[in-house]
């Protein structure tokens, strides 16, 4: 049986607190911000994301071989930022939406940016749970950057509006879960933000694309989020450290057992 070194800032999550359920005396975790010394493990896994404004964790992480992580390194540090993402999605050409960064865009390009776009949504680029996404027009959008006053980690996207949003989750060697998500206030359909969800499909032709970047990827494990509308496919993010919770709620499935028994086959 692998054990595992779970990389983590915060250890009373839902997904840890399920993994060590699943695996008790298999699990090792590990806070970089915190601890010092690396533990010896047969797998790595990362539960950080960049919303600490720091790469400590990746530091360690990249001390260890590649075929000792799950999500790679390259994979972790494509898919933090969603800038970063964002650039790497239109290079791949995979359907996603206009988006304008406003660290290094002048207030005209932005003006330009909501007349062609009148309602836009505003997104830090690190983030999680939905934290920081807002609705704004081009008066809200002014009264929102004073506030902000210097920091302007955040980009713009149109907002969708009468389309369907879908989380569809991942694991390599396992059937897809895929949910239909609802926002009951504000703009994001997290589970942190007492967003619905139900169990749902998606039209073949999307699942096609979808699986392409899925591959593409080359993620181990992941959420994908994503809007459609008039059967036009829009990705909003690749998440490669998403939550279970509603996943395992809504499904009814042990999700963290597939994960495991996904992970011990990476070493089998």
């Amino acid at each position: 049986m692998n054990k595992i070194c779970v990389v983590a800032k915060n250890k009373d999550t839902y997904f840890i607190k399920r993994l060590i359920e699943e695996v008790r005396d298999r699990i090792e975790i590990f806070n970089p911000w915190l601890d010092i010394e690396f533990p010896s493990a047969d797998l790595y896994l990362s539960r950080c994301t960049g919303v600490y404004n720091s790469d400590l964790d990746l530091m360690f992480l990249k001390t260890i071989s590649n075929n000792k992580l799950i999500n790679s390194l390259e994979v972790l540090k494509l898919f933090r930022s969603k800038i970063n993402q964002y650039e790497w999605f239109e290079k791949e050409d995979i359907p996603s939406l206009p988006w304008l960064p406003i660290k290094g865009s002048d207030l005209l390009s932005i003006e330009k940016f909501f007349r062609l776009y009148p309602e836009l949504v505003v997104k830090p680029f690190v983030g999680q749970g939905g934290w920081g996404v807002q609705k704004l027009t081009w008066p809200e959008f002014k009264s929102w950057k004073k506030k902000k006053s210097s920091d302007e980690n955040y980009l713009l996207q149109p907002l969708i509006k009468d389309g369907k949003e879908f989380r569809y989750f991942f694991i390599k060697g396992k059937s897809p879960i895929i949910l239909e998500r609802k926002a009951k206030s504000g703009i994001a359909a997290n589970f942190q933000t007492q967003g619905e969800a139900q169990i749902s499909r998606l039209p073949d032709a999307i699942v096609v694309k979808i699986q392409s970047l899925v591959e593409s990827s080359a993620a181990h494990y992941g959420a994908i989020d994503l809007f459609i509308k008039d059967e036009e496919l829009y990705i909003l993010e690749l998440n490669t450290v998403p939550g279970i919770e509603q996943l395992e709620r809504i499904s009814g499935i042990n999700i963290m057992r597939e994960i495991l028994e996904s992970f011990d086959h990476l070493n089998s």
